[in-house]
């Protein structure tokens, strides 16, 4: 799962530990220690966490989150933190930042023809040019010289 978006994984091991019938605090604690990573969803999950454990303001740390999706997977644990079945949310969730992550993948797919272009601009032409025009400019070097 080393290429998939943090997000998604997170949702995915969220989803699956609920479905086993752990608690969403178990699912939490257990995501968190399997990854230790500095990666970005991690941490904010840990802090989210810590902030919901020691009953501080989680909701201004969700403010500060540049992603909805991760934004929204946060307000879901939090509900099922209280108490609240969060399973059918999850998987709608889980759904949503799939589409989310797939059109992603596309927009990077249809930028990829053009970006493939610099190398071929930057290198392979002026070596063509080179090729084309080197030993017409030594003829031409040849013939002024005379």
């Amino acid at each position: 799962m080393e290429g998939i978006a943090p997000t998604l994984k997170c949702l995915l091991e969220m989803e699956t530990a609920i479905q086993n019938g752990t608690s969403t605090r178990s699912a939490i604690v257990n995501y968190l220690e399997h990854n230790r990573r500095t990666d970005d969803c991690v941490r904010d999950l840990a802090d989210f966490f810590f902030c919901w454990e020691q009953a501080l303001d989680w909701k201004s740390l969700l403010r500060k989150l540049k992603s909805p999706q991760r934004r929204a997977l946060f307000e879901l644990l939090a509900s099922g933190l209280s108490g609240q079945s969060i399973l059918s949310p999850l998987v709608e969730l889980r759904k949503e930042v799939a589409e989310v992550c797939e059109m992603e993948i596309r927009e990077k797919i249809e930028l990829l023809p053009i970006q493939m272009l610099i190398p071929l601009l930057l290198f392979q032409f002026p070596a063509f040019l080179i090729l084309i025009f080197g030993p017409l400019l030594s003829k031409l070097i040849e013939e002024i010289n005379k």
